[in-house]
């Protein structure tokens, strides 16, 4: 896990719609500068929702430290790319992991590999995440910040009744598809939220493995628990469901992906002949 000092601002309160990545990359493969003014022009949004796009190409590892655009995002999102408009639930399973390991928006790690594994039921509300990233931050961080981010976190993957609300707004919110928070009725005053965590997530095995591949690189033999931490709590999985990913996994690729499970021990044994961006490149090109 890459984790940096504790981030919980810079989007300028905008979560990541779903057609700012490919925007952001088109702006930098074009030689834009989000400083300049002329990226408000260009862009075609306030200085606000500028520097918010900046944020999140980092927060998803798009923008490298050097400036350039990442290998996978210049595969994914250049003209004729993979999935230049995110149409593929898979891709959204690509950045939900990149997000959350990257660890530059601490408050993905911190709530998908931590905080939820706290709550009963997978329930919540946003005062116990709030209290808990204060734990977190030392209470070091002001709370209208820190309310700030649970607000675009929440945004960013609450699945609403739209009826009378901002339609189009909402519906452009990136993770929306994924299905992971819904609002739940409760005898509670407070809102009360509900993490989708089941064996059956629908992830597509190459991208499964694909994760695996990135987190683990040159790794020939790794511990059920290495991927459960990495790959499984990235991607909101039970243990039960990361096994069963596994398991199709030893079924699609026999030669190249095994478990064992010796005294208690449960491993998966990987081929160092698998390359991560072949994989994605059968994947998406079929």
């Amino acid at each position: 896990m890459h984790t940096e000092k504790l981030t919980f601002t810079g989007h300028d309160t905008f979560h990541c719609r779903s057609f700012w990545l490919k925007k952001g990359v088109d702006f930098l493969e074009d030689s834009g500068e989000f400083v300049a003014d002329e990226a408000v022009m260009r862009l075609g949004v306030g200085k606000n929702m500028v520097a918010s796009i900046h944020f999140w190409l980092r927060a998803f590892g798009i923008k490298e430290e050097n400036g350039s655009v990442s290998e996978l995002a210049n595969s994914m999102f250049t003209k004729g790319g993979w999935d230049e408009f995110l149409e593929n639930p898979g891709s959204l399973w690509i950045w939900q992991y990149h997000l959350v390991n990257l660890g530059r928006a601490s408050i993905y790690q911190l709530f998908f590999k931590e905080f939820r594994k706290q709550q009963r039921r997978n329930q919540f509300t946003k005062t116990q995440l709030e209290q808990f990233l204060k734990r977190k931050s030392e209470g070091k961080v002001a709370d209208k910040t820190l309310n700030n981010d649970i607000k675009v976190f929440i945004k960013m993957y609450l699945v609403e009744d739209k009826m009378g609300k901002g339609v189009e707004d909402d519906l452009s919110s990136m993770f929306i598809d994924l299905n992971l928070i819904s609002e739940v009725d409760t005898s509670e005053k407070e809102h009360t939220y509900q993490l989708r965590v089941d064996m059956k997530k629908e992830i597509p095995s190459p991208i499964f493995l694909y994760c695996i591949l990135d987190a683990f690189p040159e790794r020939e033999s790794i511990s059920m628990d290495e991927i459960i931490y990495e790959v499984g709590d990235a991607l909101v999985c039970t243990n039960e469901g990361v096994e069963r990913h596994v398991g199709k996994l030893c079924e699609w690729y026999p030669q190249q992906v095994v478990f064992k499970e010796d005294a208690g021990r449960k491993e998966v044994q990987i081929d160092q002949g698998l390359d991560k961006w072949e994989e994605l490149k059968k994947y998406y090109n079929g």
